[in-house]
């Protein structure tokens, strides 16, 4: 969450601890999954407009 940085193996289910493998951030991985929603929520609502992650009918 601190750069953005997205990928698979930041992420170790079995101790379910975060590791960014670009910066280096280190946090629960339960805990950052509700931060980048949070994260989502905000965009939508500040800019009115469906994020890329949401299907829409």
């Amino acid at each position: 969450p601190c750069c953005g940085h997205v990928e698979k193996s930041n992420r170790s289910k079995k101790i379910h601890l975060f590791t960014c493998k670009n910066c280096g951030y280190k946090s629960n991985d339960d805990r950052i999954g509700a931060m980048n929603l949070y994260r989502m929520g905000i965009d939508y609502l500040a800019d009115s407009q469906v994020p890329d992650t949401v299907v829409t009918e």
